[in-house]
């Protein structure tokens, strides 16, 4: 699609999105959804045979300042990273961070995605995060198209979009901001996003005021709480920018088709199998769906409400790979990583007997990377005399993988523990910290680890011990230093103070570093 099928219209709606993205920054966040190891397990689960994550191009549309692709970048060196976007504001702030971090392996480029062909080139992944509903719809199937045609032959891309049943009850509010903003005092999107949330909160309590609108609205209510605690520019962007097009599930599905692609499914996993239902419910939603998958998934949004999808696309020409039918060998399984996805207190309940269920759960508490043949060792070390039921481990991890309560993912990352005179930290770590915490990135991106999962705490005194790490050092120096040049103070709940020793520090600090894999040897 050229750019010559652009209507005025849809022109004059591009440049108020471009605007709006200029005037209003949206700070640029990673996405666990998006990590490319996690990705590529998700294709592997799904019967595909995806390009390694060490081998990959990876294509992100819309990448704002970078924030969902740089911690990627870091993590994976062999990697080549592009991200596009609409905002030459943002473009310019990527790059410099990038360049501060000192990043080889990625570039942000300002360019259109209707001007993106053949001659771009093609990418083993391609992510589409928090775009695809908010454009018109020339651009909707566009992006589509880069998914087939930009798309290598192995590739898979990642598409987000909200979707119909669940956002009919987030279109009322939406409804009321878009009416209530013609008496915004500004046309500035930040100005007419605070107001608005006002206008929302008033009308949250008056509906309390009210014994029965309360019972009616209460979901209403609870939707309004969760908007007016969203930052404004999240709120800004989702709800009164000229475009928000939710679309069925089965929809979606139809308009990739038509583009060239095949869907593969859901990268929430729970949306696409259903084997984990409760076994009435499986039944009927079978039964409604006559063994065809996109009914299924269809049937499934109606029950459960969803609004918000993300799915995953391949080339037409794959789709005979694709399976269907909710199952995985075992020998996929063999090949990934499973990490704790919850954050629950470490613990066995008391009234477990299951020995395989007792060993993941044990695992998935020490807060690390797991596979198959680490559970075995696990049993034989902790439960020696249990004989192991392989076929029940493969079944609860995928149960587990299923409901979200384990991620999966393709490739197990350095988490070395500190050893004096021994473990470094590398210079691109200390680039990536610094630039954040101590030269303003914050104010554009937040921090992610190896699997695209933010980290709100690392600040300047974790850049500080970081830098004293460049080199192998022994503990007595790194404590004699802090001694010298660092207080660490922090307020109690009673709102006194508190100097942290350093010693305390150093050991907190040192398995913050770890458990976001920076030291080397």
């Amino acid at each position: 699609m050229s750019k010559q099928h652009i209507t005025s219209v849809d022109q004059s709606k591009i440049n108020d999105l471009k605007e709006s993205y200029d005037d209003f920054l949206y700070v640029s966040k990673p996405f666990s959804n998006t990590c490319i190891t996690s990705l590529m397990a998700k294709a592997l689960i799904y019967g595909l045979d995806p390009v390694p994550v060490e081998d990959a191009r990876v294509l992100e549309l819309g990448s704002s300042c970078g924030g969902n692709i740089i911690p990627q970048a870091l993590y994976n060196p062999t990697t080549t990273f592009t991200g596009i976007d609409l905002s030459p504001t943002q473009v310019k702030h990527g790059n410099e961070l990038i360049e501060s971090m000192g990043l080889k392996n990625i570039t942000l480029l300002e360019k259109d995605i209707m001007d993106i062909d053949d001659s771009f080139g093609t990418f083993d992944y391609i992510i589409v995060h928090g775009i695809w509903s908010w454009v018109p719809d020339v651009v909707k199937d566009k992006i589509l198209n880069i998914c087939s045609r930009n798309l290598s032959d192995r590739g898979i891309a990642y598409v987000s979009y909200n979707t119909y049943p669940g956002w009919k009850r987030l279109e009322q509010l939406r409804d009321i901001m878009l009416y209530s903003e013609k008496h915004a005092p500004s046309d500035s999107l930040q100005e007419r996003t605070i107001y608005t949330k006002n206008v929302l909160k008033l009308i949250s309590e008056t509906m309390k005021l009210d014994e029965r609108s309360q019972q009616i609205s209460d979901y209403k209510i609870k939707n309004i709480n969760r908007v007016l605690q969203s930052n404004d520019y999240y709120v800004g962007h989702e709800y009164l920018e000229a475009i928000n097009d939710p679309v069925y599930v089965s929809e979606f599905i139809e308009r990739a088709q038509e583009q060239g692609c095949a869907y593969i499914g859901d990268e929430t996993l729970n949306r696409s199998f259903i084997t984990w239902l409760d076994s009435n419910v499986e039944n009927n939603i079978r039964t409604l769906a006559r063994d065809n998958f996109i009914d299924k998934e269809q049937y499934y949004d109606y029950v459960y409400d969803t609004q918000f999808r993300m799915a995953l696309l391949t080339k037409c020409s794959n789709e005979d790979k694709i399976s269907h039918d909710e199952r995985v060998e075992k020998k996929v399984l063999d090949t990934l990583y499973f990490n704790n996805a919850l954050d629950e207190e470490p613990g066995v309940p008391p009234e477990w007997t299951n020995v395989m269920h007792i060993s993941i759960q044990e695992l998935m508490d020490t807060k690390r990377p797991f596979n198959v043949a680490d559970i075995m060792k696990h049993i034989e070390k902790h439960h020696p005399d249990s004989e192991i039921d392989t076929d029940a481990m493969y079944r609860r991890l995928f149960h587990l993988a299923i409901v979200g309560h384990i991620n999966t993912y393709t490739k197990k990352y350095d988490q070395l523990p500190f050893e004096e005179n021994k473990t470094y930290i590398p210079e691109h770590f200390i680039n990536y910290v610094s630039t954040l915490v101590e030269k303003g990135g914050y104010q554009y991106m937040c921090l992610g680890n190896m699997y695209n999962q933010i980290d709100f705490s690392v600040n300047e005194g974790l850049s500080y011990i970081m830098k004293l790490m460049a080199k192998p050092i022994s503990r007595k120096e790194l404590i004699d230093t802090m001694n010298e040049n660092l207080t660490i103070e922090r307020t109690k709940a009673d709102g006194t103070k508190q100097i942290v020793s350093s010693e305390q520090y150093l050991n907190e600090s040192i398995a913050h570093i770890q458990s976001l894999g920076y030291f080397a040897k």
